[in-house]
């Protein structure tokens, strides 16, 4: 496997740890005040790191989309057809 499909299904991984640590989270029961900013912070949190996991995964998916479409646009190569 190539280390970019590495690094993408590793933050695939990382990603729906944090989804799962999410769900659980939100149902988790709050006493009070303090404990509700608590949850609510910690919910923000791994918002923001679920939205960076999410771009990083775009990005390293375009990455890989042109690394496989680069040996296509071959500049040497003409076609029959034209």
């Amino acid at each position: 496997m190539k280390p970019i499909e590495r690094q993408i299904r590793d933050l695939q991984k990382e990603l729906a740890e944090t989804q799962k640590e999410q769900s659980s989270l939100r149902l988790q029961p709050c006493k009070g005040d303090a404990e509700i900013r608590a949850k609510d912070a910690r919910l923000d949190e791994m918002d923001k790191r679920a939205r960076s996991l999410k771009e990083s995964i775009r990005e390293l998916e375009r990455k890989n989309r042109d690394r496989i479409s680069e040996p296509s646009k071959n500049e040497e190569y003409e076609s029959p057809f034209v």
